[in-house]
């Protein structure tokens, strides 16, 4: 499909000054977003917790935001999800655990009637529902609290352990706390994970008594602030690292004036994208930055097809060809394969975000957002960028000559 011909070739690099004008103060802008008044994280990045619950019938999401506000979530979120005659929905919220001081108390109180006063129970609020509680040696028979856990039988520990984690989880109840206890490292540490139902059971209960149509809670998927934290540091890292590499790639591939300007446009893209998803106060969790990562492939993509074109005309044309109508002459070439590559993925993307749900709407907005910026990027950014470099590294080389030239004594 010829799009462009000789007749009505187009004159990008006209626009390069006054859109690169317009592409800095988006940039900067998105930069300035990014911090006030900051990205949306998901519970991947900030922490918090997931709850899937099934209906017979289908409810209001206002009336069951309501509830779940209610029942202590004050920033629950809820959206369908699934499939329209599945019934389910997503819970969001910030929250991990509904332990709090009291109840940490209550549990150690049934701890200690039931195994003495040397019970040690450790809880940390970025843990969730989960609870370390460690016996003393007299649940395990033996009678000097002194005695060092080397000399004891460590296959006596190991065999005693199933009954006392049964014991546990009987004696929550008295806390009237949900949950199941399993034996934790090595068996003479006396250690025992307590994976304790209070969230979910907490809202399980009210939702139940609130709907008639309530069915059950499907899935329940906590992240504490430590691990979102975590995720979100390596999540940086990871695209920090592919721009590295690519531009590592450019610069051995094609030429190092072409590496530059293939970030730039890179980084462009992203951050106007985060910009753009900041705007919208949409979430920021680990399928966008799987988006980012594809974005950057795609952009890349893009951007490398007009630059070998580039550097294929450079070749036939020779070093004294005008650069400035060589590369519109090569971005003009190029047209209609980007006008078709970026068309057809459009179409797709819009595809799943019409028809498609819950995250991967998201996904979608994201890959949207950065085919568009990418396929501009890639003319009116990266082709710019590598005109001023190839200038600059020439008027250098220039420059050594003539200094090289200067040192040599005369005759």
């Amino acid at each position: 499909m010829a799009i462009v011909t000789e007749e009505n070739e187009r004159d990008f690099l006209r626009l390069r000054r006054s859109l690169g004008v317009m592409s800095t103060l988006l940039v900067a802008a998105s930069f300035v977003l990014l911090f006030v008044p900051g990205p949306n994280y998901g519970i991947d990045f900030a922490g918090g917790t997931n709850i899937i619950t099934r209906f017979d019938n289908a409810v209001s999401e206002e009336a069951l935001r309501s509830e779940v506000r209610a029942l202590g979530l004050a920033d629950a979120e809820v959206q369908r999800f699934g499939q329209d005659g599945d019934f389910q929905y997503l819970i969001r919220t910030g929250e991990i655990t509904s332990i709090n001081d009291e109840k940490q108390a209550e549990l150690l109180d049934a701890m200690q009637a039931a195994f003495g006063e040397d019970v040690v129970l450790e809880y940390d609020a970025s843990s969730g529902d989960r609870v370390y509680v460690e016996l003393p040696l007299s649940a395990y028979g033996v009678t000097d609290p002194n005695t060092d856990t080397a000399d004891l039988d460590l296959d006596s520990f190991a065999s005693q352990t199933p009954a006392l984690a049964v014991r546990i989880s009987e004696t929550l109840s008295v806390a009237e706390v949900d949950g199941v206890a399993e034996g934790f490292g090595n068996p003479t540490g006396r250690r025992f994970l307590v994976r304790i139902q209070a969230l979910q059971g907490a809202i399980a209960a009210g939702l139940a008594s609130a709907f008639d149509d309530f069915h059950s809670i499907e899935r329940v998927e906590t992240v504490g602030p430590r691990v979102g934290e975590q995720l979100r540091n390596d999540s940086i890292r990871a695209v920090l690292i592919a721009l590295a590499a690519i531009l590592l790639y450019i610069a051995f591939r094609f030429d190092l004036r072409y590496a530059p300007g293939a970030v730039v446009a890179l980084f462009h893209d992203i951050l106007i994208t985060l910009g753009l998803f900041v705007i919208l106060r949409q979430e920021i969790s680990l399928p966008i930055v799987a988006a980012l990562l594809t974005i950057v492939g795609y952009s890349l993509n893009d951007t490398i097809v007009n630059f070998d074109r580039i550097r294929e005309n450079l070749e036939l044309a020779g070093p004294k060809a005008n650069l400035e109508k060589l590369v519109n002459r090569s971005l003009n070439e190029c047209l209609s394969r980007t006008v078709l590559t970026s068309v057809t993925t459009l179409l797709v993307l819009i595809s799943i975000f019409v028809l498609g749900g819950g995250l991967i709407r998201s996904f979608a907005l994201a890959m949207m957002i950065g085919v568009v910026v990418g396929t501009y990027s890639s003319i009116f950014v990266a082709s710019p960028i590598m005109i001023w470099t190839s200038r600059e590294l020439d008027r250098r080389q220039r420059t050594v000559k003539l200094s090289r030239a200067s040192d040599v004594p005369s005759v």
